[in-house]
């Protein structure tokens, strides 16, 4: 998963290129930007807004000097972190000798990384919460297995201003009813689960037994 492996097949374009050929370029590789060269080195980038709405025929005037790069070996989980640091919508791959070899879109980015974080695969997913000093991947793992479940993958966000994280666990069983029983006694709290039809069908006849007790 290194940049090299998904660079776009797209070439920067010179400074003088032409207004439409940009724009045909950008919407076919589904961007918004593209690196332009300045006497054979990366000069800018030019914005597909601009040239939308733009008069003149050429990019000449509105090349924006600079670009987002990348080393070529650098892991997609931090050339994720250079878009979004960034804001840029393409970055540019270089070599050892900071040369050109390739840009990556922030859409090929996305989407490889969707399927190398088993998108594909089919199991539930269980959203837990604790606080921060609890979490223990190698213990959440251990429940798991302790349920004759795999823990296929697991993403972790900060609940902001509150000393908590949220973890969201991709299981290779579409029936995590066990596993998520088996969270709870550990104290974990669980805040949703999606993918599993056996634990909704139980919460939802818990839900109609309370209504029902309610009505009495």
């Amino acid at each position: 998963m290194i940049a090299l492996d998904y660079i776009s097949s797209t070439s920067p374009v010179l400074e003088n290129e032409k207004v439409k050929r940009c724009i045909e370029v950008m919407l076919d590789n589904l961007c918004y930007q593209l690196p332009v060269l300045r006497e054979g080195k990366l000069y800018g980038t030019v914005d597909l807004d601009e040239c939308i709405y733009t008069e003149d025929t050429t990019i000449e005037h509105l090349v924006d000097v600079g670009f987002a790069s990348v080393h070529f070996n650098t892991h997609l989980f931090d050339v994720l972190r250079v878009f979004n640091d960034s804001k840029a919508n393409v970055v540019c791959v270089l070599s050892e000798e900071f040369e050109w070899v390739g840009m990556l879109t922030k859409t090929n980015v996305i989407e490889a990384i969707a399927h190398s974080l088993t998108i594909d695969q089919v199991g539930a997913v269980v959203v837990i919460e604790m606080a921060a000093n609890q979490y223990s991947s190698s213990e959440v793992c251990r429940i798991v297995e302790s349920e004759g479940a795999q823990l296929l993958g697991l993403w972790i966000t900060h609940v902001e201003n509150s000393g908590r994280v949220r973890a969201s666990l991709k299981l290779n069983v579409q029936h995590a009813e066990r596993v998520i029983g088996s969270l709870q006694r550990f104290n974990y709290e669980v805040v949703a689960a999606f993918g599993d039809d056996d634990y909704k069908e139980n919460v939802e006849r818990r839900f109609q037994s309370l209504m029902k007790y309610l009505d009495i």
